[in-house]
């Protein structure tokens, strides 16, 4: 290097490379998580994570209000290992959602054992496992019905 010369500078892009590196990693990891809450908040909305078995009816386009699963308590009937309440939200009149309920209950593996007409009550229980037994009970909320299913299983 020739005397009074500065020494060469070293290139920094490498800086730049790294910084922008790291931005497109946030970003990618917030959309990630945000993605992924939002398909969360949908299926549980949507019954994916229900305490219900597969088969059971599932009024469409309802959705999920709030759900609990109990085991071994109080409450459940003897036999029994759980109990599952479900509480369901749907756009349609009480008679509508009521109607469904009706035929489903009297189809496929499941039993519908009496309907109480003043209070809307479903009573049922399933054809293979008779001790897998519940309730529906529809109630208006203005222009929506709100659907509380209690099985025991």
């Amino acid at each position: 290097m020739p005397a009074g010369q500065p020494p060469p500078r070293r290139s920094r892009k490498w800086i730049w490379w790294l910084a922008g590196a790291l931005a497109v990693s946030v970003i990618v990891i917030i959309a990630g998580a945000g993605y992924g809450t939002y398909t969360l908040v949908n299926r549980f909305q949507g019954g994916g994570f229900s305490c219900l078995p597969s088969d059971f009816p599932s009024y469409p386009g309802a959705i999920v209000a709030g759900q609990s699963t109990k085991y071994y308590g109080p409450g459940v009937p003897a036999g029994d290992t759980r109990v599952c309440r479900m509480t369901l939200i749907a756009d349609d009149p009480i008679d509508t959602v009521s109607a469904y309920y009706h035929d489903r209950l009297e189809s496929g593996d499941w039993i519908l054992d009496s309907m109480e007409p003043k209070k809307g009550t479903f009573d049922f229980h399933r054809l293979s496992r008779p001790k897998t037994a519940g309730t529906v009970e529809p109630h208006q909320l203005g222009q929506q019905t709100e659907i509380l299913i209690v099985l025991y299983s």
